[in-house]
């Protein structure tokens, strides 16, 4: 198309384009529209295909001067983008500055941001951790003591609690003699002396009521003051000394499950000897310990891949990932305060960071995924999850799209994996997949 354009460098990635289309162009295409609307147009009056042009401008002049527009600034655009070989990273933002016509030129500008132009860095300067483990036969009995803890039998109890029993607790808080809501609560359980993962507030909570409940029976009532921590999500609370009352309800002492035939069955190996039992364990912990490794390699690799490349993100792609988000984090009903605000900001700007670089490196190492690839992909899957899969594909596409981003990350991975030096560090079975 005959045109002119004009490349404009604005602040940071920002970019214009100002693109003048001569009239000539804009009437030649109007008038070719005329002509397939003549031979398409149903009018009564008329036989199909022989209405005169003069109607069908009469009829729809306003609807085909619209559609030639919109055609012209979208192909004048693409191909202003092609011949610069710029890639947009956010939707174009039009401005027309004269309308086209039989009698005048068009003139618009397009204003948006673009990807970055950076080198990646060399992947031979990458350092990447992986951790090096060998099961050990204390690993396999610990597995299996798990396996039992997750299937005990409790049983309400009279007697004083100790430790590994469940209780269940109705508690209270007060700031300054007021009762709180928000730190109050029925039916709280627990099991004494559980680990629990979370912050240091949490767990030192956690392991006031296992103190205040161990040795005491039900209908005790017991009292203890906790400082809550400074940066509590409820700033009305963030920082005061809470008096917390709670009441025993009930307590339940678990009896563990014996490794026989009959806990075996429930676990779907019948007729199982306690070897093949050990022999099944292992055989799952060996997954999951690939599954944990490959996944901390993979983190290992973006961490390395964001401190060695370094460049400025488009705003747009940035507001738009901070904004998924802050969706995400409010869909489990949580407030968002300024501090975690700044939080979800430092995740955005990672994410937008490694989707560039991945792309990038999906480029220079010419990964592509077809629709057969994701088929052979899923067929490496359990026979019993082929066909769900391939159906979930075939009908929506962003599974397929998401298929295809696994795969797409997967080789990058290991094309990072050939060329980065690799530092095997030793790691018990517990600290790799805990």
């Amino acid at each position: 198309m005959e045109k002119i354009s004009k490349l404009n460098k604005l602040e940071g990635l920002n970019r214009s384009l100002d693109i003048t289309v001569p009239k000539k162009e804009y009437i030649a295409i109007f008038n070719n529209s005329v002509k397939e609307y003549t031979t398409k147009a149903k009018l009564d009056g008329f036989r199909a295909g022989k209405v005169p042009e003069n109607v069908i401008i009469k009829k729809y002049k306003d609807k085909i001067h619209f559609d030639v527009i919109n055609k012209i600034i979208e192909t004048s655009v693409s191909e202003s983008l092609s011949e610069n070989k710029l890639h947009t990273a956010s939707p174009p933002k039009l401005s027309i500055k004269s309308e086209a016509s039989f009698e005048n030129d068009l003139k618009f500008s397009v204003e948006f941001e673009i990807y970055p132009l950076f080198q990646l860095s060399a992947l031979d300067k990458l350092s990447i951790e992986e951790p090096e483990v060998d099961i050990t036969d204390a690993d396999i009995n610990g597995v299996i003591s798990n396996i039992q803890k997750q299937n005990i039998k409790w049983e309400e109890s009279k007697a004083a609690a100790k430790s590994g029993d469940k209780v269940v607790v109705d508690y209270n808080g007060f700031i300054e003699g007021k009762k709180i809501e928000d730190i109050s609560g029925e039916n709280f359980t627990f099991i004494i002396d559980d680990k629990i993962k979370g912050d240091n507030a949490t767990v030192k909570l956690y392991e006031e009521f296992y103190r205040n409940s161990l040795d005491e029976k039900v209908g005790a009532e017991k009292k203890f003051t906790f400082n809550m921590a400074t940066d509590y999500i409820k700033k009305e609370i963030a920082g005061k000394t809470v008096d917390y009352t709670i009441n025993i309800k009930h307590i339940y002492h678990g009896l563990l499950p014996k490794l026989d035939n009959e806990f075996y069955k429930k676990l779907g190996l019948d007729k199982s000897t306690h070897e093949n039992f050990k022999k099944n364990v292992l055989e799952h912990m060996t997954v999951e310990l690939e599954q944990r490794k490959q996944s901390i390699l993979s983190a290992s690799i973006n961490d390395e891949l964001l401190k060695h490349n370094d460049f400025e993100i488009p705003k747009n792609m940035l507001d738009n990932e901070k904004e998924n988000i802050r969706n995400q984090y409010k869909s489990m009903m949580k407030e968002l305060d300024e501090k975690t605000k700044l939080e979800l900001e430092t995740i955005a700007i990672k994410r937008v960071k490694l989707n560039i670089i991945y792309m990038k490196l999906a480029q220079e190492h010419n990964i592509e995924v077809s629709d057969k690839d994701v088929y052979d992909f899923i067929s490496k899957s359990s026979q019993s999850t082929q066909n769900e899969l391939v159906s979930k594909a075939k009908e929506d596409k962003n599974y397929l799209n998401q298929i295809k981003n696994k795969i797409i990350e997967d080789g990058i991975i290991n094309a990072i994996k050939t060329k980065c030096k690799i530092v095997k560090i030793k790691k018990d079975f517990a600290e790799v997949v805990n």
